[in-house]
């Protein structure tokens, strides 16, 4: 059994650990819920970097909607080698360094999204395990909305037109 973290506010600690992924370089992501951020760390427990979430300061303005400061989920798709974080009313698509490639939303409480495999002709092994490889592939993800009561599916292109993801930092 290995196990690491405690209670608190501090890199490498938690408030509500809510969502966890492992990526295909064997990381481990944790939707840090109540901080706003997600937590990157190795298999043995180590930090590696932490996400923040522009989400943080929006705690609801004294409403019940609370969950505009959450970042309830973190999943990964290895074809793209990205992942889809909700943050706040929003999901957020970032690459493995964290650059966040497009934002979709408001929706109405967001507490669960996926991506889905590209649509269309398989890509070739050697391209395969990179958004920027597929860039201009259409893809999906879908969302799960508490309030919404609904799950919505979009897709959605990489690296092309306005949705642009053409950036220095990604």
């Amino acid at each position: 059994l290995r196990e690491w973290g405690s209670a608190g506010s501090q890199p490498g600690q938690f408030r509500v650990p809510h969502g966890i992924v492992i990526d295909s370089r064997g990381l481990v992501y944790v939707a840090d819920r109540e901080n706003s951020r997600v937590q990157v760390f190795t298999q043995a427990g180590a930090l590696v970097t932490v996400w923040a979430s522009r989400v943080g300061a929006d705690k609801g303005f004294g409403s019940n909607l609370v969950w505009r400061a959450h970042v309830s989920s973190v999943s990964y798709d290895p074809s793209l080698d990205l992942f889809a974080v909700t943050e706040g009313s929003n999901v957020i698509l970032r690459s493995a360094t964290g650059c966040t490639l497009l934002s979709r939303g408001p929706f109405l409480w967001p507490h669960d999204a996926i991506l889905l495999p590209p649509l269309g002709p398989a890509t070739p092994p050697a391209l395969a395990g990179s958004w920027r490889a597929n860039a201009g592939r259409p893809f999906s993800f879908a969302v799960a909305e508490l309030e919404g009561k609904r799950v919505t599916q979009y897709e959605v292109r990489l690296g092309s037109g306005r949705a642009g993801l053409q950036s220095m930092y990604g």
